[in-house]
């Protein structure tokens, strides 16, 4: 078989594989009932993912401790929306958001997407930061452990390197015998997916649902806002 135009392709898991917003919403809703007239979800959720990677550097160097970092990730999100959280409200926020994570679906089309590439012979994994037990449990809910198998399934507790760091990409391409120039990810994050892909040597699809500007000069090799648009790409 020619292999010479096939890839390897990786994909995010939260926000990209499903949207991470609806377990969040319905937990923010159920805790705060906060008044939603003054109140943009994605605009908040996109802010606590923002502290969640400034902050995830000092729980992988054990200055915090898990249950710590998504607390605070927590507070401080909501404070620049003038929401000031009790620590007990947002340790309840965070069990309803974790309780909702694991009866998830998947976007429309991503599931078609990965058949798509499995039955023409490329490569399909997965790259994701967080606990091991925690995005394994969220794969196991949308079914992706039944499509891809584990030894294409990359989560950087289990690995020890965590994105953007560009050793992640590197590694992954290590264990499956592929290589940069060959391999494609797909994220939304722009610091963790766009800049630490491309700044291993992979071409990069930036999932942006929601209109994102980029942060900085990096250009990714394709942009997408949503997984039909996704299908009509020159990827090959």
């Amino acid at each position: 078989m020619d292999n010479s135009n096939k890839l390897a392709v990786f994909f995010d898991l939260d926000d990209t594989l499903y949207d991470h917003l609806v377990p969040f919403r319905e937990a923010v809703r159920e805790v705060l009932a906060p008044d939603e007239d003054c109140l943009d979800y994605a605009e908040l959720f996109y802010t606590v993912r923002h502290h969640s990677d400034l902050l995830w550097p000092k729980y992988l160097s054990g200055e915090l401790e898990l249950e710590v970092t998504r607390v605070l990730r927590l507070e401080l999100a909501f404070a620049e929306y003038g929401i000031a959280l009790s620590r007990e409200q947002a340790e309840r926020v965070q069990a309803a958001y974790i309780g909702r994570q694991y009866t998830i679906d998947m976007i429309d089309g991503v599931e078609e997407q990965i058949r798509h590439f499995l039955a023409r012979g490329h490569k399909v994994g997965i790259i994701t930061n967080g606990p091991e037990e925690h995005q394994t449990n969220k794969l196991r809910g949308l079914g992706i452990d039944k499509l891809i198998p584990p030894e294409m399934i990359f989560i950087s507790d289990a690995v020890g390197l965590a994105k953007p760091d560009p050793a992640i990409f590197r590694h992954v391409n290590e264990a499956t015998g592929t290589t940069p120039d060959h391999s494609l990810y797909v994220g939304d994050t722009w610091d963790n997916d766009v800049v630490g892909a491309l700044s291993a040597g992979w071409k990069v699809c930036w999932y942006n649902p929601r209109g994102r500007q980029p942060r900085t000069a990096h250009v990714p090799s394709y942009i997408f806002a949503d997984y039909k648009e996704f299908s009509r790409l020159p990827l090959i």
